[in-house]
């Protein structure tokens, strides 16, 4: 009987320590605090691919302390991935919560930072995101409470320099002889990219221009100029007496712009050089004809493509960063035929229509003409005599003007090239 007393007062003990220590664990809940709200303090956020940023927020009462542990990333919508409640996505990550200082240093009680990073990429990104706080109730049970506000994450491409571009042509003549003035090439930042294959561009909104300027030997005899939007340069020659080295055709003269991300502060350098040419070039051996050899149809083709090189006019004046740079065109070629000297009309002796042609593809004539010429190395003079030329020397003068499209619809056009060839002839027995 004594024994089964002694179980008893056991068991009850046992029960009553029981209870015990679960009242002392809700008493212990009940002292510890019980979030009533959280709000994120800033609506909208930029955050450049690759880094991290601080989302500010604040949870009710001021004593509750956040952690890493109990706070989560909620991405409640993004043009990236499909999200559900609660969960964040592969492009960012809630990596810390640090409380939030005064610019003292001071922390401020209750306001605590979201550190969330973003993927490098390259890709432009748009989220809607909340933060989801997880917590145990008076009950002990564990419930979650999504901030009352949200937060527009914008995430950017950082810049690299083969996302942006600058176009216009990289080579023309430094004079205009119609005119007696400077030639003036034109030359804007334009967006590629932003990796290979792809079909969206760089942002320009995202940088600024820090500095704009030319370099090279010859640097000092041109101008550059900006226009009002800060991306648009205007580079010429100061006068006609522009040096060249010796034996040289052309000067060349580089536009250095350095860029600012003002997302993420990197700097990057795009250069673009470009070749100003004499407006003048002198085949230095001459082409020879012989009568002997003359042919049957009465043509003489002369390739024109090395020629056309020393004066500007080669693949890379048609090259285009994207499809809504004009190329240039040509206009109004013209022909003439003087004596060795290069002072007296000689076309009574050499019996010639001239014709500029160009193999255009897709044609079944091979003498079809094309203004718009791509690749200016197929170019060639074809010259029909309908007689033979009389024996001697001879220089055809064969002048040549591109200008683009832009150019001709402006109120003051201005040519890319315009230069003369003298080719010497010599007609042998």
């Amino acid at each position: 009987m004594k024994r089964w007393f002694l179980i008893h007062v056991v068991l009850w003990s046992a029960v009553v320590l029981s209870g015990c220590q679960d009242m002392k664990d809700d008493i212990d809940n009940l002292k510890n605090p019980i979030p009533t709200g959280m709000v994120i303090l800033q609506n909208e956020i930029e955050v450049q691919n690759g880094s991290s940023v601080q989302i500010p927020f604040r949870v009710n009462p001021s004593n509750f302390v956040p952690t890493r542990e109990n706070v989560a990333l909620d991405v409640i919508a993004s043009q990236i991935t499909r999200a559900v409640y609660g969960t964040s996505i592969p492009e960012y990550t809630l990596v810390d919560i640090l409380p939030d200082k005064n610019p003292q240093g001071e922390e401020l009680e209750g306001q605590w930072l979201a550190v969330v990073q973003a993927t490098e990429g390259a890709y432009y990104g748009e989220a809607r995101l909340a933060l989801v706080l997880t917590y145990t109730d008076a009950r002990g049970n564990q419930v979650q409470m999504t901030s009352s506000s949200i937060s527009l994450l914008n995430s950017y491409v950082k810049l690299t320099e083969e996302m942006v571009a600058l176009n216009g042509p990289s080579s023309c003549t430094y004079w205009n002889t119609g005119t007696d003035m400077p030639i003036v090439i034109s030359t804007q930042l334009v967006a590629r990219p932003i990796s290979e294959g792809s079909s969206t561009l760089f942002d320009l909104a995202t940088v600024s221009v820090k500095s704009a300027v030319l370099t090279g030997e010859k640097a000092a005899q041109f101008t550059l100029q900006t226009d009002e939007s800060g991306s648009k340069w205007s580079i010429y020659a100061n006068n006609s007496t522009l040096e060249f080295d010796e034996g040289a055709q052309y000067v060349p003269v580089t536009l250095e712009v350095t860029l600012e991300d003002r997302i993420g502060g990197n700097e990057v350098t795009v250069t673009k050089t470009i070749r100003f040419y004499k407006t003048e070039y002198t085949v230095s051996q001459a082409v020879e004809y012989k009568l002997s050899e003359w042919p049957t149809d009465n043509r003489q083709n002369l390739d024109l493509g090395e020629y056309l090189a020393q004066i500007g006019v080669t693949a890379d004046l048609f090259t285009r960063y994207s499809e809504h740079d004009y190329l240039p065109v040509i206009l109004k070629p013209t022909f003439q035929v003087k004596d060795a000297t290069g002072e007296n009309n000689a076309s009574s002796k050499y019996h010639a229509v001239f014709n500029l042609k160009n193999q255009v593809e897709d044609s079944p004539d091979p003498d079809v003409m094309s203004n718009i010429v791509i690749a200016p190395e197929t170019n060639y003079l074809q010259q029909r005599f309908y007689t033979k030329p009389l024996e001697g020397e001879y220089q055809l003068w064969l002048s040549f003007q591109y200008s683009t499209v832009e150019s001709l619809t402006s109120g003051n056009p201005q040519p890319v090239v315009n230069a003369t060839i003298k080719v010497p002839v010599k007609v042998l027995p």
